[in-house]
Parts: C-alpha cells; sequence; structure tokens
C-alpha cells in the first residue's frame, strides 16, 4: 500500500488544486485507502469524477457522508438545519483511486493517465 502510495504522490503531486493525502511527522499514513480531493477551481464534482473514469474502466469509491448525513445515524434535528461544510465539502469533493494490493504498475499507470485526462482543461 505505501508503494502504491509513493506512486500516485510522484505522479500527482504536479497536478494543481488536487489534493492528496499527507503523512506527518508524529503519524504513520499506512494508506488503507488512496483518497483525493478536487479543489474547488474544477468545474465537477466527485461524483462526476468518478463517472468519467468509469468510462476508462475504473473504479473508485466515494469518500464517506459526514455522520449528520448518514440516514443510519439519527439526529436531534433534522438534516435540512445541521450543516457541518467541512464534511459536506470532502464528501462531495473527495474520492478512492483504486489501490488494492493486487493492483499492478500497469493499472496504476492507466489510472493516472486517466486521471490527468479527466482534469485537464476543466478548470474555472
Amino acid at each position: 500500500k505505501t508503494e502504491i502510495a509513493r506512486f500516485y504522490h510522484h505522479e500527482l503531486s504536479s497536478i494543481s488544486d488536487l489534493q492528496l493525502p499527507v503523512q506527518k511527522p508524529w503519524a504513520k499514513n499506512v494508506y488503507w485507502v488512496y483518497g483525493i480531493v478536487l479543489g474547488d477551481s474544477y468545474s465537477f464534482d466527485a461524483k462526476e469524477l468518478s463517472t468519467r473514469l468509469q468510462q476508462s474502466g475504473i473504479e473508485t469509491r466515494p469518500f464517506f457522508l459526514g455522520m449528520h448525513e448518514q440516514r443510519a445515524i439519527p439526529t436531534i434535528s433534522p438534516r435540512s438545519l445541521v450543516s457541518f461544510p467541512v464534511a459536506e465539502r470532502l464528501s462531495r469533493r473527495g474520492l478512492y483511486l483504486p489501490s488494492g494490493l493486487g493492483t499492478d504498475l500497469h493499472q496504476l499507470k492507466h489510472v493516472v493517465d486517466a486521471l490527468r485526462i479527466c482534469l485537464k482543461g476543466n478548470r474555472t
């Protein structure tokens, strides 16, 4: 997982307004998943990006919804009255790229190439 993350980071760090996972000196990231977050300059959200990547045969997973938006968790006040903008932004602008243990270098390159194509020229 660390090698996959290292590859993605190397290949994607030059794409502007794309947030990649970070590792801090006080916390080691095990890269259970590899999540990216689209910056606000992109004219579409993670759902649209996922659809575009799917057209290239690439499956992604959406970020989890904030706790206040999950149906299984009751809230004290109606959902329409509760707002957590950071959680809402992340769930709408973030997705997980393929990073299973069986993912090989050819597949990783395919993901990176398709992602670059999807993002190119789609900034506001």
